[in-house]
Parts: C-alpha cells; structure tokens; sequence
C-alpha cells in the first residue's frame, strides 16, 4: 500500500463502495435463501412480493456501487502507474540506461502488466475480502457458534493459507522464467545481428535449435503456472464443498429453515474470495516489480570539466549482466588501452565484443580513465573519443544535418562533398533530404557515420563494426583511415588487416582468453591464431 500514497482518497472510497457492494451481493443471496424457506409456511403474498422488490432494489444498489469504486479503483491505478513510469524513465535517464534497447522496452512492458494488478486484482479484492469476512464473521454469532468456527477455518485456508503456499512456488517459478526469457533474448539478439557471420560458419542451425529450446523452456514455465493455477481453483471448490456440507451437518437439526439462506450466503461469499486467492499468491512477483519501478532516482554526480586528455584506458576485474538479468554477459575483465596504439577486440559472434565497447562508452565503475597521469572522469571520453555503436542514430533531415549533428560539427559544404566522393556517396549533395527508415541501407549509414567521425577528428576512435555491411573496397578505405589514427579500439570480426594493430584481444563467452601483439599471438598458435586461419579459409 506504501506505493500508493498518491492515491490515498481514491483508495478509501474505492474500498469502501467495494464492502458496500459485496455486502449487499452477499445479503441479496441471502434474502433469495430465506425467501425460500419462507415459502416453506406459505406466507401472505404481500411479503413475497417486498421480499422480491427489496431483491431487486439492492440488485441495483450492486451495480451502482460497483460501476463508481471501478471509476475510483481505475484512477487510482492509473495515476500509480503514471508517476511510476515517470520515476523509471528518470531514474534510466540518470543512470545512463538505453531507453531505445529492446531489453528495456521488453522489461519495462513486462514490470507494468504486472503493476496494473497491483491495486485492481490484489489490493483492493483482498482488503474488500478480508473487511467482508470479517464482517459475516460477528453476524454469523447470531446464527451459530460452530457456523463461525467452520467459516474462520475457511476463510484462514482461503484467504492466507493457500496463496502463502503458491506464493513461494509462483515466485520461484517467476525467476526461473525470467532466467530463461534473458538466455532467449540473448541467444535471439545474436542469431538476428550476427546471421550473416553465423551463415558463413554454418552455425545457423545450431543456433535455430538453442532458440527451440529456449522457447520449449518457455513453454513449460506457462505449462506449471497454469498448473498452479488449476491445483488453487481445485483446492477452493474443495473447501466451498467441505464447508457447505459442514454447515448442513451443523444446522439441519437445530435451525433447518436457515439453511438454504446460509447456503446461499456462503455461495455468494465464496464468489467474491475465490478470485482473490490467485492474483494473492502473485503479491510478491508483483511487489518486486513496483518496488524496482517505484525506487527513488538515482543522482548522478556532477563532473567537473577537465582539460586532460586520455594517455590511458584500464579496465580492472569488470562484470556485467544486463538490468533484470542473473547472467553475466562479462566476467573479469582485464584491460588496458593506451594512447599511441591501435587495439583490436576479436571473438565469436556472442562473446560479448560489443557489450565490453558500450561498458567503455557508458563509463561503468570498472573503467577508469586516466590523464595528464591523473585518474580522469568519464567527461574526458566524450571529450577525446569519436565512437561509432552499433547501432546508429540518423534523423529525418538533410545529410549536412545529419553528418554535422544539426550544426554542432564545423565544416565547410566542399569538405562534406568530398567525403562523400571518397565514400563512393556522390549521388548525395549536402542538401539532400534523408529519412532514417527506409532511405539508408546499413552499409549507407556506416559511411555517412564514418564521415561524421572524421570530421569531428577526435584523438581516439571507438568502433564495433566499422567495416561490416560494406564492399572490399570500401572495407579498405575505412582500413586505411582508422589505421591512420594515432589511437583506435575496435570491435570487428573483419581480419583482414589484424597485423596491422599494436595489440589484440581475443573474446570468448564474455571472458579475454587472449591478449598481446599480432606476432606473439600468432606463434603461440592459440585462438588468435585459429580465428586468423578460419577467416583465410572463408575468404
């Protein structure tokens, strides 16, 4: 309930018309079950008919009372789940987290389908439940003692013993799922990125069956949260049935004329706990996912601007799982990039070259920068790196636009021209209007990112993938470029032109298996010197 401090009126009124309408639900099939004893001594037909007119006035009473504590209990819920998203973006927006990613659409649509149940399916039913029982409770003394104890033992087993039981099995079962939705978003990511390097090796069908079997993992997830569903359902009806057959054996002998209006009372009673039980046994899933949505934002620290420059880059003992995820994509990373060399990072399609860039990039604890022989904030990276992500950003713009970020990089229209000559883009003019979808092909767009990259001519080159997507040609120009700079480290799972870096580092399952010069490497004869051979052999 602390989550929705907010809502705090909306809450008590919600809660209120809910006690109201259940009441009168509940004395509506009661006065059906004394109607019919009643019949019983045949009484004036005057009554009957009141009886019938009260019926049908608290019919109405129902469905007003619930039509207005749904408007409440609605905009309640809706104004929870507005302030939460706010906190969340702002909270991912201070600590640097890709809004675009679709880990974080997935997790963030995953989290609200289950808040929208926080306070429609389990706070409200269960406090309306609970406030219910407790009121027939004190009415059913003046029934029976023993009517009392057999409604309380119900109503304990209904309302906390079962879903305290399924709450730690469905919760188990939660993680476990999430666990496997992490490995398939993975594994999914990498088939759909890296197909082509995956076709040339003839790993795709390899590939296709880890994702079936992910997806039968996924299956059998659905398959035993459907079962507890079931084994909850049949455990009430067990109880609904033990109870009305317990209060017949209790009352048919001392009031048995009350027994079709207990009946009936208990019926309606079991209809509005018995929905409960199941969203009840998910409160903790659900908590867990308001809690992360609802945690205070976090502050970034302001940097100071500093003048140094990068000499040196050192990574030390860095891992990282992906937010929402229990598997390390990185593990002991030990690494350290130097102003002056040219480093390559090599590997396997999945073995986490692109995650180590962006780790870089971000700036994680594990990274520190140094300058001027000073450790260094993050700020001097932006300041002294060109990066070139995987994913690149293009706007509904011209190139000029485009290339100079909206006149953020200074250059003349005769320089841009020539870039384009040189990047075999000539049929594009400066003033040329593009759309990001649909009007650049990927290896258009790494060009037209490469053009932005030297004009801002930054002192180290940050790059996953510069050649990817484009001809031998072309491959070869950017080659030549990059290996100009002073200082690069790229990603890539191009070889070619691998002799011509200062050091290498060899990638595999999130772990540097290797690291050192071309030569050294290449007489050790380990993964380097294989991975060398198998691209010659694809060529």
């Amino acid at each position: 309930m602390e989550y929705l401090k907010s809502e705090r009126k909306q809450i008590f009124y919600s809660i209120l018309l809910g006690l109201a309408g259940g009441l009168v639900g509940v004395a509506l099939f009661g006065l059906s079950g004394y109607m019919i004893s009643l019949s019983f001594f045949e009484p004036p037909f005057f009554i009957i008919i009141l009886i019938i007119a009260v019926i049908k006035l608290f019919g109405m009473m129902k469905g007003a009372f619930r039509y207005i504590e749904r408007l409440l209990s609605h905009e309640a819920t809706f104004q929870m789940i507005g302030r939460l998203r706010l906190n969340y973006f702002t909270k991912s927006l201070a600590m640097d987290e890709d809004t675009h990613s679709v880990k974080f659409i997935q997790k963030l649509n995953q989290h609200f389908d289950r808040v929208e149940d926080y306070y429609i399916r389990i706070i409200y039913p269960y406090v309306t439940a609970a406030l219910l029982t407790l009121i027939l409770l004190l009415l059913a003394f003046y029934i029976n003692t023993e009517v009392v104890l057999i409604m309380a033992a119900a109503s304990l087993l209904l309302l906390f013993a079962i879903p305290k039981l399924f709450e730690g099995l469905s919760y188990k079962e939660a993680e476990k799922r999430e666990e496997t939705d992490d490995a398939f978003y993975m594994k999914l990511y990498h088939y759909i990125h890296d197909y082509t390097d995956l076709f040339v090796r003839r790993q795709t069908e390899t590939h296709k069956k880890g994702l079936y079997g992910y997806l039968a993992g996924i299956k059998r997830h659905e398959d035993k949260k459907a079962l507890y569903e079931s084994l909850m359902g049949f455990a009430a009806n067990l109880i609904q049935i033990a109870m009305i057959i317990l209060v017949i054996f209790v009352m048919y002998q001392e009031t048995p004329m009350l027994v079709p209006m207990v009946m009936l009372l208990g019926l309606s009673y079991f209809d509005q706990v018995v929905p409960v039980i199941q969203p009840a046994s998910n409160y903790r899933t659900v908590k867990d996912a308001v809690r992360e949505l609802d945690t205070a934002e976090v502050e970034r620290e302001d940097e100071a601007e500093t003048d140094k420059n990068i000499e040196k880059i050192i990574i030390e003992d860095l891992a990282y799982k992906y937010p929402g995820s229990n598997t390390n994509v990185l593990k002991n990373i030990e690494v350290a990039f130097t102003a002056g060399e040219k480093h390559a990072i090599i590997g396997s399609s999945g073995s986490g070259k692109t995650t180590l860039l962006n780790r870089i990039i971000e700036g994680d604890d594990a990274v520190n920068f140094y300058g001027n022989s000073e450790k260094a904030g993050h700020d001097t990276l932006i300041n002294d790196a060109s990066v070139m992500p995987q994913h690149l950003d293009f706007y509904n713009a011209t190139i000029e636009a485009n290339i100079t970020m909206f006149g953020h990089l200074k250059t003349s229209a005769e320089c841009m021209k020539n870039h384009l000559a040189e990047m075999e883009m000539s049929y594009y003019t400066p003033d040329t209007m593009i759309t990001h979808t649909g009007r650049l092909s990927g290896g258009e767009q790494k060009r037209l990112h490469f053009i932005r990259m030297m004009i801002e001519d930054k002192q180290w080159w940050v790059m996953d993938e510069p050649t990817a997507r484009l001809d031998e040609k072309l491959r070869e120009k950017i080659w030549n470029h990059v290996l100009d700079r002073e200082t690069a480290i790229v990603s890539t799972h191009d070889l070619s032109r691998l002799d011509a870096f200062d050091r290498i580092s060899y990638m595999e399952q999130g772990e540097i298996i290797e690291s050192g010069s071309y030569d050294d490497l290449m007489n050790e004869k380990g993964a380097v010197y294989h991975a060398v051979l198998r691209y010659a052999d694809n060529l």
